[in-house]
């Protein structure tokens, strides 16, 4: 039963985090409109989304497990994977500006980064006992679209 916890907690987050970072995408972005490299200071910039996209792996592989493996750990993840979220979003903002783009909207970071804390509290809550069922969480974020 254990077991399959783990791997609803694993795939759930897995399919709302999404599979790379959000400063990996902009680079790809970036990339598709043909201007990689096209200053020092952007090429460096666009290097760095590897490391954010290895971070954001650790993160979706070590959360789960780590939330499983010991309830007094949920704050301490929590905080972490906000604060590793919100450099992963100013990454990608330096990255749009360092080639040439407007930044992100720190309104639209801030937002981001707390609707992912959420989600991430509610689905803990849920694999703890303590919080509705998946269908209930299911329904809240299904809701908080329309």
């Amino acid at each position: 039963m254990r077991q399959n916890t783990f791997l609803l907690i694993f795939t759930l987050m897995a399919f709302l985090a999404g599979c790379t970072s959000v400063s990996h995408k902009t680079a790809a972005q970036i990339t598709e409109q043909g201007v990689f490299g096209s200053t020092p200071d952007c090429s460096k910039a666009l290097q760095s989304a590897n490391v954010q996209n290895d971070v954001k792996w650790g993160r979706i592989i070590a959360t789960p497990v780590l939330t499983v493996a010991s309830v007094g750990l949920l704050p301490a993840l929590l905080g972490a994977n906000a604060a590793l979220d919100y450099a992963d979003r100013h990454n990608a903002s330096g990255m749009r500006v360092a080639c040439g783009y407007t930044p992100l909207s720190d309104r639209q970071v801030i937002t981001d980064v707390a609707t992912n804390a959420g989600i991430s509290l509610a689905i803990g809550a849920v694999d703890l006992g303590i919080g509705g069922s998946a269908a209930e969480v299911q329904g809240i974020f299904s809701d908080s679209g329309q």
